[in-house]
């Protein structure tokens, strides 16, 4: 079984895609950053003038480095994603062949698969994704494919309540 799709670039959902895929992670800054604020919150109820400096500036630096990691992420990928892809999923693996950079990644290597808003995030290690924008995808061969993703026991759900989660607002 072979499913080949192309795949246009479009930045603002290729963004969103990677922020959801390396959520875990940028989590880590926001969660500090709310806890700066509300350590911040404590000390000016306790009237400590510099503690509320301090954590306040703390929180901000937190959520600006959580905000550039996550727009960092972004332009660096853009490079070879923001051309058009075509995506082949098959027996052997899923293979990337772009302008730039033509790879296969065998399913041994592939952890998962995560169903994001327009995109398949294969999930190669806790650091490295492969996301394939599939909206362009025809409902048939986007069931199909989830169906092939389920059976290898990569996705993790039913692969309706994975297409569901692919499109927002169905």
């Amino acid at each position: 079984m072979l499913i080949t799709f192309t795949a246009q670039p479009n930045r603002k959902l290729f963004g969103v895609a990677l922020r959801r895929a390396f959520r875990r992670t940028l989590l880590v800054y926001w969660l500090g950053a709310l806890v700066m604020a509300l350590l911040a919150l404590l000390a000016w109820s306790g009237g400590d003038t510099a503690g509320v400096v301090v954590a306040s500036a703390a929180a901000v630096a937190l959520a600006l480095v959580a905000w550039w990691a996550g727009r960092r992420t972004v332009s660096i990928n853009w490079k070879l994603y923001g051309r058009p892809i075509v995506w082949s999923v098959g027996d052997e693996g899923v293979r990337y062949d772009g302008e730039l950079m033509d790879c296969l990644v065998r399913w041994p290597a592939v952890e998962r698969v995560e169903p994001v808003p327009y995109h398949l995030i294969f999930r190669i290690g806790r650091h490295q994704v492969l996301p394939a924008r599939v909206d362009g995808l025809g409902a048939e061969q986007r069931d199909e494919l989830l169906a092939f993703l389920h059976a290898r026991g990569l996705l993790g759900q039913p692969a309706q309540e994975a297409a569901g989660r692919l499109a927002p607002g169905r």
